[in-house]
């Protein structure tokens, strides 16, 4: 007898191994997606210090940057009792070395003698930490402690 085609326990097999691999990929697609998350928030971010830095130096006014926990907002004064004059959700909450506003001053420098603002969970991604010093602002990797300077390395 000439026998064609599949039999139902060969297809079965193929959808379950298919199921698998899908499943697996799923998970590490998954991964990949919060870690480069975490990377372009915290290069957005770096960005951003950066670009008001330079601005409060070319204009010789202060910029200023409140962090909370989701976001973060910034303000063209060192007064940050008015509306902010842009806010930004942060898709991964953020913790910070101390609970001071970062100013930069009309000289490019900043207030802040060495705040960090890191990602708050633990995570494999790249980047996912913003040293401010008075006269830098760094992008680095924390190690598995603390959020602070001492526990971050530089990129």
């Amino acid at each position: 007898m000439d026998r064609r085609g599949f039999t139902v326990i060969e297809l079965l097999v193929a959808v379950a191994v298919m199921g698998l691999l899908t499943a697996l990929g799923t998970v590490q697609f998954n991964n990949y997606m919060k870690k480069a998350q975490i990377t372009s928030q915290t290069r957005t971010l770096y960005g951003e210090l950066m670009q008001y830095r330079i601005k409060a130096f070319h204009e010789k006014r202060n910029w200023t940057f409140k962090f909370t926990a989701s976001g973060y907002g910034i303000y063209s004064s060192a007064n940050v009792a008015v509306s902010p004059v842009r806010s930004v959700e942060l898709k991964h909450n953020v913790i910070s070395s101390d609970t001071d506003n970062v100013t930069f001053d009309g000289h490019g420098g900043s207030t802040a003698a060495a705040k960090t603002v890191c990602v708050e969970s633990s995570n494999d991604a790249t980047v996912d930490s913003v040293v401010i010093s008075t006269s830098r602002v760094l992008i680095g990797k924390k190690d598995e402690g603390s959020c602070d300077s001492d526990h971050i390395t530089a990129q």
